[in-house]
């Protein structure tokens, strides 16, 4: 019987894989300490490690000490580039740099149950659009993460069977800023008309920022089918809350243009600019922001005392949802942006990680993982992404004074896009121009943590 449960199970993990194209990847992290890290976040099924119980509350049955305790640290790095077809001029994101951070803690009460306490950070998405990115109309920056704190509890309802239940919040924020051009009246002050033409274009920055705290729970489960097979599954519930959003109008003006959004803007649009920005306010958009939720079956395999191996096939909802961009009212009345970011869509993705350790104070590890994309390629940009990516990682664990101290890498390369929305805003609106842009991206995620069992 057994054994044909392990062999239904592999059957499904391979038709996964193989109905994974070379795929994209969401803003979803694997993992915000090194051991998840190293592991690709291939590790819902690992029992007896205290940091694959963040990812399934149901492995904390399967400690064999009574309680432990982790705490990490790292950095996430990521950047995007947009190379001009017509030009050949490629220009780079900034603001690449975030800080993570990570917490465990278990403590058995009885045979049968056992608490324990995570803090991670399962989304996070950020980058600066250059002043003249080709896209820059289309929103030019964005900052948003989640950062999530839940109390936990597994049941041991045999030797082989556990089941968990997580409980908690998530603070979520976000801050996006995009770029508008304001039409420039004769008479900056009042509505533009036909005795009071416009003169010329005035492009500036417009930004909003607002945070909230949402519930959150994770459901787990694991079954040790033999000494060497076991299965786990956990769903981690999407997080969705209306922020408390503020916008403004960020810094001075980018630039003046003449009518048509090209040319040299005439003698004197400065200081109707001026006037006009002066007379003028900033709106923030609608507020709700939804992060998907993750549902994820695992297998893991231990081949020998010193091997094990995991794979893992992921679920990601549709439900990614970001606030509308800021407006501006001015006096000839409210001027929107062009587009919004677009909404995700639900999509698979594949973990895989094997792990070696080696004598009484090393730790191996290694992962890869594959998610399709996650955003429609024709609402390709380069701020949410979602286009196709590869990651792979590795890391180590040593231990030493008298508990274990830990390394993880994550490199992430997503695949080329392209896309055609670049277009120019003159005083008559938003019009096409056509101009092909190629879009790439890559990130670095790393952690360094420290655990001691007792």
């Amino acid at each position: 019987m057994a054994q044909m449960v392990r062999g239904v199970i592999g059957a499904g993990l391979v038709l996964g894989v193989g109905a994974l194209p070379v795929t994209a990847q969401s803003m979803a992290l694997p993992a915000s300490d090194p051991v998840g890290i190293a592991r690709s976040g291939a590790q819902v099924a690992y029992g007896y490690s205290l940091e694959a119980a963040t990812a399934n509350p149901a492995l904390l049955a399967s400690l064999k000490e009574k309680g432990g305790a982790y705490l990490a640290a790292g950095l996430e790095m990521s950047a995007t580039q947009q190379s001009l077809e017509s030009n050949q001029l490629t220009r780079y994101s900034t603001d690449r740099n975030r800080a993570i951070g990570g917490f465990g803690l278990a403590a058995r009460l009885s045979p049968v149950l056992t608490l324990g306490l995570k803090l991670d950070e399962p989304y996070l998405r950020h980058g600066k659009l250059l002043d003249d990115s080709p896209s820059r109309f289309l929103g030019d920056g964005i900052d948003l993460s989640a950062r999530r704190l839940e109390g936990q509890a597994a049941w041991a309802l045999s030797p082989n069977l556990s089941v968990g239940l997580g409980l908690g919040v998530a603070r979520l924020s976000y801050e996006s800023t995009s770029v508008m051009r304001l039409n420039v009246p004769n008479d900056p002050t009042l509505p533009a008309s036909a005795t009071n033409a416009v003169e010329g274009l005035v492009e500036q920055r417009v930004g909003q920022s607002g945070n909230k705290v949402v519930p959150s729970y994770s459901l787990g489960l694991r079954w040790a089918i033999s000494p060497r097979w076991t299965l786990g599954f956990t769903h981690q519930s999407g997080l969705k809350g209306d922020l408390d959003m503020k916008a403004d109008l960020r810094g001075a003006y980018l630039g003046l243009y003449n009518n048509d959004g090209l040319s040299r803007a005439l003698d004197g649009t400065d200081v109707r600019a001026a006037s006009l920005l002066a007379a003028s306010g900033a709106t923030a958009g609608n507020p709700t922001l939804e992060l998907p939720s993750q549902t994820t079956v695992g297998m893991r395999h231990r081949i020998t005392p010193m091997l094990t191996w995991e794979a893992d096939l992921r679920w990601t909802s549709a439900s990614l949802q970001v606030p509308t961009f800021a407006t501006v009212q001015t006096p000839s009345g409210t001027v929107t942006a062009p587009a919004e970011l677009p909404r995700g869509k639900g999509h698979l993705g594949l973990s895989a990680s094997l792990e070696m350790d080696l004598g009484k104070f090393w730790t191996l590890r290694g992962g890869l993982a594959l998610d399709q994309r996650s955003i429609e390629e024709a609402a390709a940009e380069p701020l949410l992404g979602g286009a196709a990516t590869a990651a792979f990682s590795i890391g180590a664990g040593y231990k030493v004074w008298g508990g274990e101290l830990n390394l993880g890498y994550q490199y992430r390369q997503s695949e080329d896009q392209d896309t055609r929305r670049q277009d120019i805003w003159s005083s008559t609106g938003f019009q096409g121009a056509a101009n092909r842009v190629r879009m790439e991206g890559m990130g670095h995620l790393m952690a360094l943590s420290f655990k001691m069992m007792f």
